[in-house]
């Protein structure tokens, strides 16, 4: 599975587009501080994360727990960009 987490409204071919705002249209609506996150443990070989970080965790504690999740989804080989 390939995830671009944040998409806004740059979504991308061959990719689950994933975004918190419904005016997206996003192919799931999902609040990324919202954890877990609704996806298989070791299922997503690349993440795209353009512009999102820095938008997300308000907190240090959400941010490592953001941060705890992107490495429970991706494969032990998966592309994080």
């Amino acid at each position: 599975m390939k995830l671009n987490l944040g998409c806004g409204y740059n979504k991308l071919d061959g990719f689950t587009n994933v975004d918190s705002q419904e005016s997206c249209e996003p192919d799931m609506l999902i609040d990324l501080e919202d954890l877990p996150w609704p996806f298989e443990s070791d299922s997503t070989d690349e993440i795209v994360l353009c512009h999102v970080l820095e938008h997300l965790g308000g907190t240090s504690d959400v941010y490592l727990k953001i941060i705890q999740e992107l490495y429970r989804v991706s494969q032990h080989s998966a592309q994080i960009s």
